[in-house]
Formats: structure tokens, sequence, C-alpha cells
């Protein structure tokens, strides 16, 4: 065994020594940064916390406790950001209807808070002048007149507890006058004419890009609902593009709202089964029913004389008789054509199904020259099925069916050799009203039948019992019945808009307004306070 010498073991002491020291170094430093970027997390300052682990991972790039501490620091950063984002959005879609609006239809600039003000007025013979002087000094509201309106004309007028703007709404209409806001302080008062309303009316432009409704028929709509001034109907990409005052802009777009809507739609299952059965019977016997009698030549090769005719005897008479037979036969058929197709159509389309062959019809001409020509036209022979459904709001649906079952009953030949088909068909046309996944089944379509005939010796074959021993007889009977059956099963309908949505004021028919007065104050049960000294005509 070899024992080490004191000063080898001492230098083996101190690198031990030495290397622990600059593990633990290692070991605080890493620590430090950690603790160092966790205080700055703690304060919300997760970016400088990032800079300095990555700092200290540029010293150390295969630390593992610093990689860790890199990327988790990451995620947090990116946490946060993503919940910033979400909450902008929020905010964003909460206000969205308020800043929508003006930027769609160029409302007016908004009057001062006092024309909310509810007020009692009570004017006896007062002039215009007068009462804007009142609304001036309650509201604020400076006015400007158009040079025709008349200020000297009496105005009576009581009203409890109605908002200021509404008074001034109730005064201009009584007069025919019309109000424009210049600014958020100033109206301009004019006459409700025609010709001041083209000079002082705002105009807006708006086009409807419509998703459903056609804009030749959205255009017709607004013409004749709303009067509008002028239109353009963009039938290539479906907008209708209008010209009127701000308020007959947010008429148009309440109507088309509610017009504007995708066709219901539904998914009609057919099953078409078609039932024949046929039998044949043959039973009797088939006696002789005729006797050929040949004279035969004297001479092989020889022709025949007449000489020969005198004198025919039995032995120089051929006989040719058909030959006996026994009829005992019976067949029997039954035969399915079933068609089971699926087909979805919109509201109130027709929708058409065909299943069988085209079957061509030569037609000849001839002139008087001798030209010859022959044409082709194409008849359609099988199962032909026309459905259009009406879909209501209550998930019922009306179908308007018609149905035709054709086949080929037989060949006619003209004079010059042209082929024509006889066709033989059956038709069935209805209108039903069904549930959404009702089933209902049309049948009774039947062809029956029946054909009888027979091949008798006369006079014996008449014989009670024993005629059936001279004779035989066929009897064939076929039946044909259609079955029809029919689902509709509705893709999507129309929802009923509420009433908010359908019923709404436009004003009078002279001046479009969106909104008439609050007629509620003038049925207020409680009475208003008397308020103190107040203006002439302010009560």
């Amino acid at each position: 065994m070899k024992i080490d010498s004191p000063g080898r073991l001492f230098s083996r002491l101190a690198c031990g020594l030495l290397l622990a020291a600059m593990l633990g170094a290692c070991a605080t430093n890493n620590s430090l940064a950690i603790r160092e970027s966790d205080e700055l997390a703690g304060q919300g300052r997760l970016e400088e916390a990032l800079v300095r682990l990555e700092s200290a991972l540029k010293e150390k790039p295969n630390n593992a406790e610093l990689r860790l501490a890199v990327a988790q620091t990451r995620e947090k950063i990116i946490s946060r950001q993503l919940r910033q984002i979400q909450e902008q959005l929020k905010q964003e879609n909460g206000k969205r209807p308020q800043e929508e609006t003006p930027r769609a239809i160029a409302v007016e600039k908004p009057l001062p808070a006092g024309m909310d003000k509810p007020i009692n007025v009570d004017f006896k013979g007062a002039t215009l002048s007068q009462v804007c002087q009142v609304l001036y000094r309650t509201a604020g509201l400076n006015f400007i007149f158009d040079k025709d309106v008349p200020l000297d004309q009496p105005i009576s007028i009581t009203l409890r507890r109605t908002p200021v703007r509404d008074v001034l709404s109730l005064i201009l209409l009584s007069q025919q006058l019309e109000q424009r806001a210049i600014n958020a302080d100033t109206v301009m008062i004019y006459p409700n004419t025609p010709s001041k309303a083209r000079d002082y009316q705002p105009l807006t432009v708006r086009s409807f890009y419509l998703t459903n409704i056609e804009a030749k028929t959205a255009a017709a709509t607004l013409r004749t609902i709303l009067k509008a001034r002028d239109l353009v109907a963009d039938e290539k990409q479906n907008v209708v593009v209008m010209r009127d005052t701000p308020e007959a802009i947010r008429m148009a777009e309440k109507l088309l709202a509610v017009h504007d809507m995708p066709e219901p739609e539904v998914m009609l299952e057919v099953e078409i089964l078609e039932v024949k059965r046929s039998r044949l019977q043959e039973l009797g016997l088939l006696w002789p029913s005729s006797l050929m009698l040949t004279p035969l030549a004297s001479t092989v090769g020889a022709p025949l004389t007449l000489k020969d005719l005198i004198n025919t005897t039995s032995a120089s008479l051929g006989a040719a008789i058909p030959t006996f037979g026994i009829n005992a036969r019976a067949e029997s058929g039954d035969t399915n054509v079933l068609a089971n197709p699926r087909i979805r159509t919109r509201n109130r389309e027709i929708a058409k199904i065909m299943i069988g062959d085209r079957v061509p019809n030569i037609t000849t001409t001839s002139t008087s020259t001798g030209f010859v020509a022959e044409s082709v036209q194409y008849m359609d022979i099988g199962l032909k099925l026309d459905v259009q459904p009406t879909i209501y709001l209550d998930n019922e649906v009306a179908i308007r069916i018609n149905l035709e079952v054709s086949n080929i009953a037989g060949i006619v030949q003209s004079k010059s050799g042209t082929q024509a088909y006889q066709i033989g068909t059956r038709n069935a046309s209805t209108v039903l009203r069904l549930k959404d996944g009702e089933n209902q089944v049309l049948a009774g379509l039947i062809s029956d039948e029946e054909r009888s005939s027979g091949n008798k010796v006369p006079g014996l074959g008449e014989l009670p019992i024993l005629g059936r021993l001279f004779g035989s007889t066929r009897d064939e009977g076929q039946k044909t019945e259609l079955v029809l059956s029919i689902t509709p099963r509705l893709v999507r309908n129309i929802k009923r808009p509420g009433i908010e949505q359908t019923e709404f004021s436009i004003g009078p028919e002279s001046a479009m307004r969106p909104s008439a007065p609050d007629m509620s104050y003038f049925t207020e049960a409680v009475p208003a306070p008397a308020p103190p000294a107040a203006p002439a005509g302010l009560r």
C-alpha cells in the first residue's frame, strides 16, 4: 500500500478547498441574479428582470437554472401583453356602437345639455322672437332666422315637464318651420318648404352593400316607403347608393336591416317506389287449326299440268297439318323500382328530378322537289318530379308536387317507314303542407290490366267440362302501383324580427325625423311644482 507524503496531501486539500470556493461563488452569483430579477418582477418591472437574467445567462450560457428563469420571465411578459390586448379589445367593443354611428351617417353635432332639461311653458299669443329669447335664457341656445321666417306670428302653446328640445320641435312644427344645427350652440330656423329644404338640409351619401336582397328590389322599397331623393342600384355588385338627409339614411338603414335577411332553405327527402305485379297462365291442348293439301307432280321434276289436277287422287296429294301440342305454363313477377333522391332548394324555388331516358323521335319532312329531311326530337321517358316549397315562419312547409311517370307502351310505324313511340303516362299534381320532419305518403296511382284469350275447336270446345280438352286458354294480368313518400327538413328559416325592428316612427311626411317628441310628458299625472321667478312665458 502506497502512502502519500505530507506535502502531497496538503496540495490535494488546497485544490479541494479552492474548487469548493469556486462552486460556492458560482452558486452565489446565480442566486443573486435570480433574487434581483424576482425583486424587479415583484415591482412589475418584468422587462428589467429579463435584462438582468439574460446578462447573467451570457456569462454562464450552460447554466440550467438561469435558462429556466429566463424562460419563465419571458412567459410572464407575454401573458401580461395578451391580457392588455384583451382588455383593450373589450373597451373598443364597448365604445364601438357609439363611435360607428357618426362615421357611418354623419350625425350632426350635439346640442347643449340644457336641451334635455324638462320645463313648463305657457305661451299665449307670444311671437317667435319672444319664445326664442326664453329658450335662449333657459338652454343657452343661439338662433339664426332665415329672411322668410315670420318673427311676429303669434304662438300659443302650453306644455308641462317637457324637454327643451321637444318644446322647440313642437313650436317649429306648429309654425311650419324647420331647424338645422349649425354648431353645438347655434340653430338655424327656416321655413319648411322644398326650396328652403334644398338650401339648408345637409345631405349624406351612403352605399348599402346587400347580401340577400337584390339591389333593384331594395331601391324600389326605399323609393316607395321613404320617398328617397336619389337612388342608384348597382346590380353587378348588388349595392344601393343613396343620397338624402341623415335622418332618411338612418331610416333606410333600419328598413334594410329587416329585409336583407338570408332566404330559408329546405332539404326534401323523396322516396319513389313503383311496384309491378304480373301473372301469366296458359293451359289446354293445341289442336290443329288447319289442313293444307298440295297436288304432287306425276313426273319427278316435271311441272304440274292441268291433267294432273283433274286426275288427282289421294296418292297424288300432299297434306300439311300444324303440330299438335299441350300448353301448360304459369308465370308471375314482382318488380320494385326504387328512387330515393335528396334535394335541397330555396324558398319558392322549383326543384326538378328526372330519372329515366331521353328517347329520340325522328320526324321526316319532304318537299315538292323531292328533298327529304329528318329532324330528331328527344322526349324524356321515365320519372319526372317537380317540387316547389313555400316555407312559413312557424316551421311549416307547403309543397307543390307535380309527378309524372311515363314509359314506352308501343312503337307505331308510319306509311313512310318512320317509327314513332306510343307513350303511356301517369300524372299526379297536389299541394300539401307539412311540419318540419313530418312524412307524407301519396299512393293509389294504380294501373291494372287483365287479358284473357282462348284457342278452341269449333263446337267441341264449347262443351261444358269436356270442352277444355278441345282448346287452350291464356290468362294474363299486370298491376302497377306508384308510391311517393316526401319529408321536408328545414335547413334554415327566417327568424321573426321583434316589434322594435319592424316598427319605428319617421315623423311627418313633410319633414322626416328619426323619432317624434316623447308624448309621455303631456300625460304626467303628478303636477309639477311651480318654479320661482321666471321670465315671461316660462313657468
